[in-house]
């Protein structure tokens, strides 16, 4: 190899030093230190993860069709605008790397390829071996993501009237407050959010999970309510702790099952969940069960810099309301009716109440619950029990 050639690779090697020294700088540290009461330890590959869930969510809206690597996500190949132009760029990044592999086995040299070739290049740091560009060609390893910025705003407007109170029912059940940003991640904070195999609501609860602590019928079900579905998501989350013994193996476990992340542990030998993630193979952990933590601790960047704005002092947007039930079962119609009550702020505060209900087919259970708006307790008190 002559001098020169040795020159330039020493140089292309104290580059990437630096980069990765960057990387390492205070920033990264001091999101160590505060994922560290998760049980988080970032490395730079973890905390570029988690970087770039964190522009997802605040930099690319829904327009954007972000083209990247499904294994090292700090590796963008682009943004598209259109489907077509999503699939145009993937099938010209796979002919990319393609063109760069073939040009081994010996270690690419950068002055053989192109403007464009070199722009894949640097996206992948710069590797040498050919190999490393084979295999970011293979199936599955070029992905396509969907900018989330849009989604993430309606999602702080929806949480605002919830989320103190959610902070408080996981401090209640002896969870950590951050995990209330589990919502964001499960389903944007949307109560009817429904999944292809039938998880509903901000918690995405299947029915069998939430019948443990839910009602689930066709005329009520409290997978829709924010604040009943939080009550058992902690309680969950929780258990979840208390098998798994670290937070953020509990939220890994959210998505995927405790059962999978204690397999995961045996066969990785490990209870770091980085290491975990990188390294534990199975068919059932795909992109999803991966990303999932990642996604999480992003989520609690972007709500780090909100504010106030994500933290409000009072349930802003919220109805002022009083819980009261009836003695035998009632059609709500009759509620509406009788106390003069508008019926578009009770569908507010009682998002669990399906159909049957609102088109009184139903009655309402006795003794259940009601959240009730435009009527104080001492109102409700005189009329539903006037003195003789």
């Amino acid at each position: 190899m002559s001098k020169e050639r040795k020159s330039r690779r020493s140089c292309q090697a104290f580059l990437m030093g630096l980069f990765v020294l960057l990387l390492s700088t205070p920033k990264t540290i001091a999101q160590e230190e505060r994922f560290q009461k998760f049980g988080v330890n970032l490395t730079p590959w973890a905390e570029s993860q988690v970087r770039f869930w964190k522009k997802i969510f605040t930099e690319h809206p829904g327009s954007d069709l972000v083209i990247h690597d499904s294994v090292n996500l700090a590796h963008v190949y682009g943004v598209a605008k259109t489907p077509e132009g999503a699939r145009k760029m993937e099938i010209e990044v796979r002919a990319g790397l393609l063109e760069i592999a073939a040009l081994g086995p010996e270690p690419i040299a950068p002055e053989k390829l192109t403007p464009s070739l070199m722009k894949l290049y640097a996206t992948l740091d710069a590797n040498e071996d050919p190999r490393a560009y084979r295999f970011a060609a293979t199936p599955k390893r070029i992905r396509l993501q969907v900018g989330l910025r849009d989604r993430i705003e309606s999602a702080f407007l929806l949480s605002k009237p919830y989320l103190r109170r959610m902070r408080e029912i996981f401090k209640e059940e002896g969870v950590r407050e951050e995990l209330v940003l589990l919502p964001f991640v499960e389903s944007a904070f949307d109560s009817e959010a429904r999944s292809k195999v039938g998880a509903i609501g901000i918690w995405q609860f299947m029915p069998k999970t939430a019948m443990k602590e839910l009602r689930v019928t066709p005329s009520i079900d409290e997978r829709h309510d924010p604040l009943k579905s939080t009550r058992a998501a902690a309680r969950f989350l929780r258990k979840n702790h208390d098998a798994l013994q670290s937070w953020a193996l509990s939220v890994m476990a959210y998505h995927h099952g405790a059962g999978l992340v204690q397999k995961a542990i045996r066969k990785v030998g490990s209870r770091d969940p980085v290491e975990i993630i990188q390294t534990f193979k199975d068919p059932s952990f795909k992109f999803a069960s991966r990303n999932y933590l990642f996604e999480f601790l992003a989520m609690c960047d972007v709500a780090e810099s909100r504010g106030p704005l994500f933290r409000p002092d009072s349930d802003v947007g919220l109805p002022q309301f009083i819980t009261v039930s009836f003695q035998t079962k009632t059609k709500v119609k009759d509620i509406l009716q009788r106390y003069r009550l508008n019926e578009e702020e009770i569908r507010i505060l009682n998002p669990h109440f399906r159909d049957p209900i609102w088109k009184s087919e139903n009655p309402i259970p006795a003794h259940y619950p009601v959240r009730l708006a435009g009527i104080t307790l001492e109102e409700f008190r005189r009329l539903e029990y006037p003195h003789p």
